[in-house]
């Protein structure tokens, strides 16, 4: 045999060994909550974190190193790498955000904005940020916050709402809390949409659109109003043009970006849910042109969505029904697939008597589509394709809405 086809063949040989690399498949990845505990589900194998206490609201950090949550009414975060667990902050502290490039989580206690530093493998002591905050988010490059601060009743009313912008670096000493502050823009006294008035008395938190040129927040009246009445508004990311888009609960699930587009989706419609399963409509609109589509049927009421690309939303939807104290007696949702570019819905889910579909979420990084199904006494997770076919049960009897995916 020649020496030129030995070599051929042995090449060859080579070729026909080695490994072929397939596309790495991320995890199935989740935190959530079991009968007041923190558990962690990575594929099909459970782990509880948590033995004692109450858990709220397990969040992830932006890289899928720490999880944050509330125990005993404290602050609390578990270390993914060295399966370790920290205290954080003392009782009191609400609304956890970690920051959208880096592993600082921040908190209010009352109306003080405070960050905790956890990049160096454990938390370090929290710093005040800002004073008289009602509500805040990260801005979008992490750089520091946008916060509101509550209007307040004087003897000759009450005064506006106002935003403020606070700069902030981690990595400094701060003396003085008010000297970077920069006052941005100040909401009108009253908001008004078509024949519903609202008294502008505080805000949501602030979702900015994916080209980060409009913000949009809820502006609340006074806290018994704001169960039933509330306005979605748009800002300018420059501050310059502000936008009374609709009513709406104050409820933060229900307004959502799309993916890409300056396409913003909300529930639409005052009322109390106890005063019946009705009046609220699934709407798109494009901003800053305020074109706006109702998706809800008539006869139905739309109580969750999640986007799952520009042109797709997935949506819980139930019949009308009036309000009952019995639970057996509430309308049991569905999700329904909703294709913009080819106005079409379709029902993809079928749950059992006396079992609705609730809580639908996109996990982008797996193009899987989760929800919960529940029986308003057992809550299962479940996935699926974004169609809804090759449909399972992954997570059995978790506590109602107490689950976190992590973003990639």
């Amino acid at each position: 045999m020649s020496r030129w086809l030995i070599s051929l063949l042995t090449f060859l040989l080579l070729i026909q060994a080695s490994p072929v690399h397939a596309q790495t498949v991320p995890p199935w990845k989740a935190a959530f909550v079991r009968d007041g505990n923190l558990w962690i589900k990575i594929n099909q194998e459970e782990k509880q974190i948590t033995t004692a206490g109450k858990v709220t609201n397990p969040t992830w950090s932006h890289d899928g190193h720490w999880i944050a949550y509330i125990k005993n009414e404290e602050i609390w975060v578990y270390d993914m790498q060295s399966k370790m667990e920290y205290h954080v902050y003392h009782k009191g502290a609400t609304n956890l955000q970690w920051a959208p490039d880096k592993n600082v989580l921040s908190f209010k206690d009352g109306p003080v904005l405070d960050i905790s530093d956890i990049r160096f493998d454990k938390p370090k002591s929290f710093k005040n940020v800002a004073l008289a905050v009602d509500n805040y988010s990260w801005m979008p490059d992490g750089s520091g916050f946008l916060v509101s601060a509550s209007a307040n009743p004087l003897p000759d009313g009450w005064t506006n709402p106002l935003l403020y912008k606070v700069p902030f670096d981690v990595d400094q000493e701060i003396t003085d809390l008010t000297k970077n502050v920069q006052r941005f823009f100040t909401i009108p006294s009253t908001l008004r949409k078509g024949n519903v008035e609202v008294l502008s008395i505080g805000t949501s938190s602030f979702k900015w659109s994916p080209d980060q040129k409009w913000i949009t927040f809820i502006v609340n009246p006074t806290a018994s109003w704001s169960m039933d009445s509330d306005m979605l508004c748009a800002l300018s990311a420059d501050g310059k043009r502000f936008i009374v888009l609709d009513e709406m609960l104050q409820n933060e699930k229900w307004f959502q970006w799309a993916p890409q587009k300056n396409v913003l989706a909300y529930i639409q419609g005052g009322g109390r849910i106890v005063f019946g399963f009705k009046n609220k409509n699934l709407t798109v609109t494009e901003i800053p042109v305020v074109q706006s589509l109702t998706l809800t049927p008539k006869h139905f009421v739309d109580l969750d969505f999640t986007w799952e690309s520009d042109d797709i939303i997935t949506a819980s939807r139930a019949e009308e029904r009036e309000w009952s104290n019995d639970p057996s007696k509430h309308p049991s949702p569905s999700l329904y697939r909703i294709r913009l570019n080819q106005n079409s819905q379709d029902k993809i889910t079928f749950p059992p008597a006396k079992f609705g579909d609730y809580n639908p979420y996109y996990v982008q990084h797996l193009h899987k589509l989760t929800w919960i199904r529940s029986n308003q006494e057992k809550n299962d997770v479940w996935i699926a394709e974004p169609n809804g076919e090759q449909a399972k049960m992954w997570i059995q009897n978790i506590d109602f809405g107490e689950i976190s995916w992590p973003q990639k």
